[in-house]
């Protein structure tokens, strides 16, 4: 039986261009593509060298013509995604290791690691004013850290092939109905989403944020 032609992941970029238009793919796109190389891993289409590879490829991707050759001998494989929500902050280490403090959370935050570790520290971020926070994470062959304040209320749902995932918070004191929450979701593949206070934690705006919240409760 004829086995299915692998895509070909060092093609040229200009016989791409000439079959369809250059347009430039996005960050957003990138990591779609990632997404669904996961989900094909998890259904055993790819294996875990398989997916390293394409996941290389996909965020060296200059084109949306390149970006969708990744997975073109993969079912369902969609075109790429739309942008994100507006507003929302995304943070990626590709290669390499990056450390960022006290980001804009009022639109939620996308943070992925590839082949290198994210950090996230976000205790003097000012609390968003509805008092909820969601963080995509991602994390392939790398880590994505979330350094987070005292009491704060954590709910993680998120996949992982051959990654791990840990909560090493520790549990609020306040009612959950005026407790600042933070839901993380996403997806480990062959790295760690830790979420976990630093050792030397101290009054934050999220603190401020919770006792102004009592006060009116």
């Amino acid at each position: 039986m004829t086995q299915p032609q692998r895509p070909d992941l060092h093609k040229d970029p200009a016989s791409l261009a000439t079959s369809s238009p250059a347009v430039l793919a996005s960050d957003a796109e990138r990591e779609n593509m990632v997404e669904q190389l996961r989900e094909a891993t998890a259904e055993g289409r790819l294996t875990l060298e398989e997916l390293a590879e394409r996941s290389e490829a996909a965020y060296l991707a200059r084109t949306r013509a390149e970006l969708l050759s990744v997975g073109e001998d993969l079912p369902h494989v969609t075109p790429p995604a739309p942008a994100g929500k507006p507003g929302q902050r995304a943070f990626r280490a590709a290669f390499g290791d990056l450390v960022h403090h006290s980001p804009v959370l009022e639109h939620g935050i996308e943070a992925t690691a590839v082949f290198g570790d994210l950090t996230l520290d976000l205790r003097s971020s000012p609390a968003p004013s509805t008092g909820e926070l969601t963080i995509v994470a991602r994390a392939i062959v790398g880590d994505v850290h979330l350094l987070l304040p005292e009491g704060v209320r954590v709910e993680m749902n998120c996949s992982k092939v051959f990654g791990d995932l840990r909560d090493l918070t520790r549990e609020h004191a306040g009612p959950e109905a005026i407790t600042p929450l933070v839901r993380v979701t996403g997806s480990a593949v062959l790295g760690d989403i830790v979420v976990a206070h630093p050792d030397s934690d101290r009054r934050t705006y999220w603190q401020k944020w919770l006792d102004e919240r009592r006060k009116r409760a």
